[in-house]
């Protein structure tokens, strides 16, 4: 006679089991800071050099979460403010300057320094669905790169990255219908014709 067999363990309960057993928790965060470089590693949407970094950072600093949370949320308001304090000037002085057609003494005069904490809406932005990163115009970039002690800026880089630029503006061949493998440019790459 045969006898019945046992029920097996069923293998949904068990990965339910485990599955509120183990977990990864994290009680910290390292945080390395570099010092910044010229780039040649990146190339820019717009003119000039790129940003880069140190090779070996210069210094590591150790975070609670909750430290860190804070410590982002602080910096991303600052930039934040920046921002809005950049964009406030630039409205002062369109309309100085009768929306940039008039010259203007004034206009030229204004810094950041003449727009104050109390012009900005910063209350009115919701900083987590603001920040993320912004392109940086050349001259901020450069200033960038004064300020953290690089003396010269290879002007080679901006003559490299344009030529960059201008050929990921022309992608695939100029072929039409059939593929002509003495003109092809794909071809002469050694790639499938596009």
């Amino acid at each position: 006679s045969c006898g019945a067999l046992p029920a097996a363990p069923s293998i949904l309960r068990r990965s339910r089991a485990r599955r509120g057993g183990k977990r990864v928790r994290f009680a910290q965060v390292t945080v390395y800071y570099f010092a910044r470089r010229q780039g040649f590693t990146c190339v820019p949407s717009a003119g000039g050099s790129s940003l880069g970094m140190a090779p070996r950072h210069h210094r590591a600093r150790r975070y609670s979460l909750s430290q860190f949370a804070h410590l982002r949320q602080v910096s991303h308001r600052q930039h934040l403010r920046q921002h809005l304090r950049r964009e406030k000037l630039r409205a002062r002085r369109r309309e100085l300057t009768q929306n940039g057609t008039v010259p203007s003494a004034e206009a030229a005069g204004l810094t950041l320094a003449d727009v104050s904490d109390d012009d900005l809406d910063v209350g009115q932005v919701e900083v987590g669905d603001y920040f993320y990163l912004q392109p940086l115009p050349t001259k901020r970039r450069r200033a960038l790169l004064r300020a953290s002690g690089v003396r010269r800026i290879d002007a080679e880089e901006r003559q490299e990255l344009r030529a960059l630029r201008l050929s990921r503006e022309q992608c695939g061949c100029l072929c039409r219908l059939t593929c002509e493998p003495r003109t092809c440019a794909c071809s002469q790459a050694g790639i499938q014709c596009q």
